[in-house]
This record gives structure tokens, C-alpha cells and sequence, in this order.
């Protein structure tokens, strides 16, 4: 009986993760059709559906950042091609849209080119949380097969090779988890931000009633240095000052 409830569990799981992949991909190809079709609001929607979803990679920031540039919001652009590259330093496409959308600001944003090794590593250990996930899910599975196996096999030469795969696939599977923990926390953590406001008064002191040490535009990426309730600290070009919360978002 428990083993026909096993099979049977196995076999839901791995049809809710075919369907689940299977609709994400059709709503990716849908977006990326409506996109090509110059549907640039269209495509943003349904782009946008995934990344609420949780799903997160590079391509879907890079189609992210594109249809936001082409719809004239620039630090929306410019927020999708800063947590692109927090997936894929270096790549090539997303930084020469960033350059080219820094270009286009009032305050001049750098662009860091150059690829450290800790950039690298980070890279394939953060590829992506979903790819992590996927992994872990489909090692699970791989595992209860071959538990199955080891039980009802009987001889001993095959009972081994089975108990040792297994120990393997569950080495592997718990090496996934922490990948995919390591991925989503490099993914949250920022200690940048961009402005999202035409313009904003960079005070002296977290308060309104504060004098201005000097302004930024939407799209100029600061530093967070520090933070309270309701305002953050941030150093743009090694100049300190408080911006209201309400006006950034986080990279």
C-alpha cells in the first residue's frame, strides 16, 4: 500500500513541476512575441507576472529592463539591469544597455567593468534561486526513486550501488539548498539603491526641516550607508546625506 501511494506522490510532483515550468515558459514566450511586436506595455506585464512570481534570471531582467527603457522609464531600466547583473556580472548585454541608459542621466552613474574572481563564483552560485530550486526538487525526487529501488531490489551487488547513489543524490540535494539559500540572500541584499523621483533634496540630517547638502535625479544609483525608520544614508560620488525612503528602491 505504501508503496503505491509513493509512486503515486511521485508522479503528482513531477506533473506540478512540468506544468508549473511548462505556463511560466508560455507566458515568457507570450511577452517576448509582444515585445518583438513593439507592445512594450503588453510585454512589461507579462514579464512583470513572472518576477512576482518569484521566478528570476537574467534574461527576464534584461527583457525586464528593455521593455521599461522603450516605455521611457529609465530608472525602471536601470533597476532591472543593476539585479541583472547581480546574476550575471559581466554580462554583456546588460551592461551596454546600463551604459547606455547612464548616459542619459543628469548625474553620471559608473559602470564597473571589470570581473573579480568573487564575481565569478558568485555568478554560478547565484544563477539563479529557481534553477537552485528546480535542482533540489528534482534531486528529491531522484532520491525517493532510489530508495524505491534499494527496498524492493534484493539482490545485494545492485542493493549497494543503489544505497550509495542515494547517499550521493542526497549529498547533492542538500549542496542545492544551500545554493539556492546563497542565491535568493545575494539577491535581496543591496546596498544600493535608485532614485525614483525627478528630483530629490539630499538632506544634512534625516528630517525635513534639515538644510539640502545637494540634489539627484531619478535613475542616479547611491550607495546606503546607513538607515533609519523612515530614511536612508547614502554617499553618492563620496557626498553623505538622508533621502526619505519613499523616494529609492533597492537594487
Amino acid at each position: 500500500m505504501w508503496l503505491k501511494t509513493l509512486i503515486i506522490g511521485l508522479f503528482l510532483i513531477i506533473t506540478s513541476i512540468s506544468n508549473f515550468g511548462q505556463d511560466n515558459y508560455i507566458v515568457f514566450d507570450k511577452a517576448n512575441n509582444l515585445y518583438e511586436s513593439k507592445r512594450y506595455d503588453s510585454a512589461k506585464i507579462n514579464y512583470l507576472e513572472l518576477y512576482n512570481k518569484g521566478l528570476i534570471s537574467k534574461e527576464l531582467m534584461l527583457n525586464l529592463g528593455n521593455s521599461y527603457f522603450k516605455l521611457d522609464s529609465l530608472p525602471q531600466a536601470i533597476l532591472f539591469y543593476e539585479k541583472g547583473l547581480k546574476l550575471a556580472p559581466g554580462n554583456k548585454d546588460l551592461l551596454h544597455n546600463l551604459q547606455f541608459c547612464n548616459a542619459l542621466l543628469k548625474d553620471k552613474n559608473s559602470v564597473n567593468k571589470s570581473i573579480f574572481l568573487n564575481d565569478l563564483v558568485l555568478s554560478f552560485l547565484g544563477k539563479s534561486p529557481n534553477y537552485w530550486a528546480y535542482s533540489s526538487i528534482f534531486l528529491l525526487i531522484l532520491s525517493c526513486i532510489l530508495f524505491l529501488f534499494y527496498w524492493i531490489i534484493s539482490n545485494k551487488l545492485h542493493k549497494r550501488i543503489y544505497f550509495y547513489s542515494l547517499i550521493f543524490s542526497l549529498l547533492i540535494f542538500t549542496f542545492t539548498i544551500f545554493l539556492s539559500a546563497i542565491s535568493k540572500s545575494k539577491i535581496k541584499d543591496s546596498n544600493y539603491a535608485i532614485i525614483f523621483s525627478p528630483t530629490v533634496k539630499v538632506m544634512i540630517a534625516p528630517s525635513e526641516n534639515s538644510s539640502t547638502t545637494y540634489q539627484l535625479h531619478e535613475g542616479s544609483k547611491a550607495k546606503i550607508t546607513d538607515e533609519n525608520q523612515q530614511w536612508y544614508e547614502i554617499s553618492f560620488n563620496d557626498r553623505k546625506g538622508w533621502v526619505p525612503k519613499k523616494y529609492l528602491k533597492k537594487i
